[in-house]
């Protein structure tokens, strides 16, 4: 199976959260839909922060880092 991509993980995500404010689960399904919601949270999470590095090394290396001053 392939790697999910970022918008993937957040629709996911999303669809995690819809079931989980329903109601309609058991506490168990509520205990484990919310472990699988935090675990994809840090995967974005991390994803983010990987973005935000390489965005900030990309505009280090053009002599961007200046432009907003």
């Amino acid at each position: 199976m392939s790697e999910r991509t970022f918008e993937q993980k957040m629709e996911q995500l999303e669809q995690l959260i819809k079931k989980l404010e329903s109601g309609d689960n058991s506490l168990d399904e509520s205990v484990k839909l919310y472990q699988e919601g935090i675990a994809l949270a840090k995967e974005c999470h991390q994803e983010l922060e990987a973005a935000e590095k390489t965005i900030l090394e990309l505009r280090t290396e053009e002599g961007l880092e200046d432009f907003n001053k």
